[in-house]
């Protein structure tokens, strides 16, 4: 072992070691079988637009067939011809698809519908060439994968398969009632005219434009009949539910944003922002809130729709200026800046550092405003206070300095968990100093705050200045002082 470490050491045989693993990974990676060749082919993205543009093109050449008369017999036996290479192009694309597929199963649930419209390739069974038709679903199967994977949000995908199935149905009712009733009636003498009466009947579902006379023709009409009414319930469905969604998405406000006043502003989003939240909106100072974060469809969350008021949602970034003027930070008052967890590529040190870069920015924006920054590590704080922030609360910093409190003195847990939290008990309370203790020491404060309010005193200090806790005896209270008390919701001192 140490022979090895001493050699590995050396830069020069490390790189030989290094050179003679690589060359073993490129030898492995070279061995690539023919089938594996095959697959990367067949699934390439060039080859997927090939098929479609050959789909297209065989659609059109039988369209075009069908609207030639009994004179062009010669121009259609060369498209017939044209389109027989185009069909025997997808029977090898699709021989190719089974061989590479490794789930044979899985090849014909995939590729059932491309196998009945490659049928017609047999001379045997021209008279059902119309399943090539089939063929337009790989069409649409493509242009879905290349929707889901565009930004492209106004084209909704089930638009998308609706309009391709419509368009099969018609193509397909059209063409089949061209060559059942084409020759004997005279509704269907043109393949206009077989289009029109496949789109109205389908549309109307009923019989519109023309009437079957063949048995075949009759059924090809009923058909399209049923079809129509199960496009009308899809379409339906599709509407609906799309309505809804959108409907849900959009949460109506008392006001706008812009006319938000004295609001509190929280940018980012972690497992603490909704106790944050649900403290925000228990003081009765603060009405409205707004969370400017990354995280998708949060307005959708319980929290939010319960407050759909008092709450509001802006999916952005607040790192930029734009984005925090439309929270209209300017007008705030208060401002918190979680550890965000919207992306989970971002380390710690990119976290602190978007919010060290959103709160000097609001800082600029909003002099007046009070802001909260929760930071992962310790080292950003002297910047955050040159640029005037307020409250820095380094939260690994806080939990394992109440863990080690709570071991220290036990009990101590339940009499934090009712101080933290305004949902029940007693809590801390920030306040001016009232008349009755100006002029009075902290011993006779303590006295007047606890008989008089049920208030027990626990801070003194200004604003400027550094908060004192638990302050000497003989410190004289005067006006302007800031005191921290603990005290019931109930308080009288809070009114």
């Amino acid at each position: 072992m140490v022979g090895l470490a001493c050699q590995l050491s050396d830069p020069i045989a490390r790189f030989r070691a290094l050179s003679t693993l690589n060359g073993k990974v490129v030898a492995r990676k070279s061995k690539i079988t023919l089938r594996e060749r095959a697959g990367e082919f067949i699934h390439h993205t060039i080859t997927e637009v090939a098929v479609g543009v050959l789909i297209l093109i065989s659609v059109t050449l039988l369209l075009v067939e069908l609207s030639l008369s009994a004179a062009d017999s010669l121009v259609a036996q060369r498209l017939m011809v044209i389109n027989d290479i185009i069909t025997g192009i997808f029977v090898v694309e699709l021989s190719i698809r089974f061989w590479v597929e490794k789930k044979k199963r899985n090849f014909f649930k995939t590729y059932w519908i491309d196998l009945l419209a490659v049928i017609p390739i047999f001379r045997g069974l021209r008279f059902i060439r119309l399943l090539s038709l089939l063929r337009l679903f790989r069409v649409g199967v493509f242009l879905v994968r290349q929707l889901r994977g565009s930004r492209a949000k106004l084209v909704r995908l089930e638009y998308v398969i609706l309009g391709i199935g419509v368009t099969v149905a018609v193509l397909m009712g059209g063409a089949s009632m061209r060559l059942s009733e084409g020759a004997i009636n005279p509704d269907f003498a043109t393949i206009e005219n077989a289009f029109w009466y496949a789109t109205m009947t389908l549309v109307g579902s009923e019989p519109i434009g023309g009437d079957p006379q063949t048995p075949l023709g009759r059924v090809i009409t009923l058909t399209l009949m049923l079809a129509g009414l199960t496009v009308f319930a899809i379409f339906t469905g599709t509407v609906s539910a799309v309505m809804v969604d959108t409907l849900s998405r959009i949460k109506v406000r008392s006001m706008e944003l812009d006319e938000l006043n004295g609001h509190a502003v929280i940018c980012g989003w972690n497992h603490s922002a909704p106790l944050i939240i649900e403290e925000l909106l228990h003081d009765r100072a603060c009405k409205n809130v707004i969370v400017v974060s990354e995280t998708p469809e949060l307005d959708q969350t319980n929290l939010f729709l319960n407050h759909p008021h008092a709450l509001h949602v802006i999916v952005g970034d607040y790192t930029k200026l734009d984005v925090l003027e439309s929270a209209s930070i300017r007008t705030a008052n208060i401002a918190v800046l979680l550890a965000d967890e919207s992306k989970e590529a971002r380390s710690s040190q990119d976290r602190d550092a978007r919010t060290v870069l959103a709160a000097m920015l609001i800082e600029k924006l909003n002099g007046d405003i009070h802001t909260t920054v929760q930071l992962l590590n310790r080292d950003n704080e002297t910047s955050l206070k040159s640029a005037g922030v307020e409250e820095i609360i380094v939260t690994d910093e806080y939990v394992g300095n109440i863990i080690g409190s709570v071991v220290r003195n036990r009990g101590i847990s339940t009499v934090l968990g009712e101080l933290l939290t305004s949902k029940f008990g007693h809590q801390f309370y920030r306040i001016e100093a009232p008349k009755v203790v100006h002029g009075k020491t902290v011993s006779q404060a303590m006295s007047i705050l606890k008989a008089n309010f049920d208030a027990t005193l626990i801070a003194i200090g200004r604003d400027e200045e550094r908060l004192i806790v638990n302050p000497g005896p003989d410190v004289e209270i005067s006006p302007g002082h800031i005191l921290i008390v603990a005290a019931s919701e109930k308080s009288k001192l809070l009114e």
